[in-house]
């Protein structure tokens, strides 16, 4: 091996882990945090190995520390503090996966996007295609089956949440084809169809309106020649899925018999909502702790008179960030947060007018629909949902000043 080889070898270990992270977020916490712990360290000698400290001497890497600097701070007042500590403490290798997502993305002028893309495109494929063979045989491809009426499970098995993945490389996967086959509208909407599709067959309502939303921001930012055309292409699209769930028992339960039985003051979601907002009240400056909402949530002053009632607040999380946030961190987490992702959005939104780049523009519209403060949501402290989450984030930080030479 001579010493160019010898030098990057770091470089593409790094290389092959990133294209693997898909991968990883099917294999269950585990494999992924093992995933983080390598990336991390192989970044870190990546940079020592080749001097590039100045990757640390980033405006976004000051706002991460910021926001680590935030959940330190938070320990001290935390309700128990064994349970925040991993969380707190560990959020340092999101900074580290974040740079070396970016650095491996932005390698040599970009030399190796287009592979990671692809390889990824795949993995969504994959997934998509596993996705198709549940809903119409009952099971995906290794057997695994949902325990939910309406709901499929893909590769994750008794772990409800592939809507979540589904989304984030479903997005990626119109950013590649946009990128490097067609911009043509026509092959776009058409794409995006068949992915909300496919979305809705997830049952995974609070993902299926997310990327719903995306894509239509999407479309209506790049296209606007169109916007006439795909107000009712997709007017329609939904009306006709809609429609057709009526035919699907299945879908037809979790899309219209559970929804129009359910009132809002009956919703779980909501019942998590307003015991986040108890203990927000009960803890208002710096919350519970990170990772103590399911600890609380025993505690009987937010139980409700109604036993049966008091099993829907039995939750580990709030299903919702906002919520999670205020009732684990308080005012100062919160406040915290609010202040790391308006100045994100604030520089990214003012980066992508100069540059116009879709790998810019699609995360950032998925950072926004994330932080909504309405539609449920995964943990914010969970490694899948924060692996999905940073993994976003690092994309759309990563192509704000990159012009390929």
């Amino acid at each position: 091996m001579n010493r160019i080889q010898s030098n990057n070898i770091f470089f593409y270990i790094l290389l092959f882990l990133i294209n693997l992270i898909p991968i990883s977020l099917l294999s269950g916490s585990l494999v992924t945090n093992i995933f983080h712990a390598l990336i991390s360290v192989f970044f870190i000698f990546e940079i020592i190995l080749k001097r590039k400290f100045y990757l640390f001497n980033d405006y976004f890497v000051y706002l991460l520390l910021f926001l680590w600097l935030t959940f330190i701070i938070n320990l001290f007042f935390s309700s128990n503090y064994t349970s925040g500590l991993p969380r707190s403490i560990g959020f340092i290798r999101f900074i580290l996966i974040i740079l070396a997502i970016k650095y491996v993305l932005l390698y040599n002028n970009a030399k190796y996007l287009k592979i990671i893309l692809f390889v990824w495109t795949l993995f969504f494929l994959l997934v998509a295609i596993d996705l198709l063979i549940e809903f119409y045989s009952g099971s995906n491809i290794f057997g695994y089956k949902s325990n939910v009426p309406g709901r499929l499970a893909s590769f994750l098995n008794d772990e409800l949440k592939i809507g979540a993945y589904f989304l984030a490389f479903g997005i990626l996967f119109i950013c590649t084809f946009y990128k490097y086959v067609s911009k043509n509208f026509n092959y776009i909407i058409i794409i995006s169809i068949l992915i909300l599709i496919i979305s809705h067959l997830i049952g995974e309502r609070s993902n299926f309106i997310k990327l719903s939303a995306i894509i239509i921001l999407f479309l209506c930012f790049n296209y606007k020649q169109y916007l006439i055309k795909t107000t009712i292409i997709l007017s329609i699209s939904f009306f006709a899925i809609i429609f057709l769930s009526t035919f699907n028992e299945k879908l037809k339960y979790r899309y219209i018999d559970q929804l129009a039985s359910i009132e809002f003051k009956d919703n779980y979601y909501f019942k998590h909502y307003e015991t986040s907002l108890s203990m927000f009240k009960e803890n208002k400056l710096f919350g519970v702790g990170i990772k103590n909402f399911r600890n609380e949530i025993y505690n009987k002053k937010y139980f409700v008179e109604n036993e049966e009632d008091s099993r829907h607040i039995i939750t580990t999380h709030p299903h919702q960030i906002n919520f999670e946030l205020l009732a684990e961190t308080g005012l100062f987490g919160y406040l915290s947060f609010l202040i790391f992702s308006f100045l994100v959005i604030f520089k990214v939104i003012s980066s992508y007018i100069a540059n116009k780049n879709i790998l810019t523009l699609m995360p950032l519209l998925c950072f926004l629909v994330y932080i909504n403060p309405i539609l449920p949501s995964g943990s914010f402290f969970t490694t899948y949902s924060a692996t999905i989450f940073w993994l976003n984030f690092s994309i759309m930080i990563s192509f704000l000043k990159f012009r390929k030479k």
